[in-house]
């Protein structure tokens, strides 16, 4: 078993930060959580911006919040802005609130999950360099929460999706993609399991 670097829960915190306009997404009205999720994206920006223009505010940020930080981003745009903007991209493109809030908790907690236990107990390589432990993690984390949204079959079926979308290596930032590409899957499910009826 080995230890989990402490990095690697900090940014994994930023996660649990999401429940914020998760939380928002399901009891406010959508107006305004898409505002507040615009806002805080250009809030996000500008401070990103002023990080790679000032050289002593970025050194403040990674000083600290050593760990929120990958070591890639120290000289480029931050995971957040692209979580923050795949959850407001995703709220936009899928109008099925129990859909639209599955995308959004795989990504916080079945990710989460993944690597936290990847990193932990994770020696079995599998898909794209990932571990058979954390993708096991992400599968059931992933069934659980499709149980309190769906049937079994729909959850299994969303499960198995997700945890191989969340193996994949995608390009800019995974939880840009994990939110919109999970919604679109289980919206796609969602239709062909109508149409199968």
């Amino acid at each position: 078993m080995g230890l989990i670097p402490k990095d690697e829960i900090k940014r994994k915190f930023v996660h649990l930060m999401c429940l914020i306009y998760i939380l928002g997404y399901w009891y406010l009205p959508k107006s305004i959580v898409i505002l507040g999720l615009s806002v805080a994206i250009l809030i996000v920006i500008c401070l990103e911006f002023l990080r790679f223009k000032i050289q002593k505010f970025n050194n403040f940020f990674k000083d600290n919040f050593k760990g929120f930080y990958r070591q890639q981003e120290a000289d480029k745009m931050s995971g957040l802005v692209w979580t923050l903007l795949g959850g407001l991209l995703t709220i936009l493109m899928f109008s099925n609130k129990y859909i639209v809030l599955t995308s959004f908790l795989y990504m916080v907690f079945a990710d989460t999950a993944a690597a936290l236990i990847g990193r932990a107990f994770g020696k079995h390589k599998i898909l794209f360099g990932k571990s058979l432990e954390g993708s096991t993690a992400c599968f059931i984390v992933c069934l659980i929460i499709g149980l309190f949204m769906f049937n079994f079959k729909f959850a299994l079926l969303g499960a198995v999706v997700a945890t191989f979308v969340e193996a994949v290596p995608w390009k800019l930032n995974d939880n840009f993609w994990m939110q919109i590409i999970n919604a679109g899957a289980l919206t796609l499910l969602s239709t062909l399991m109508v149409w199968s009826k």
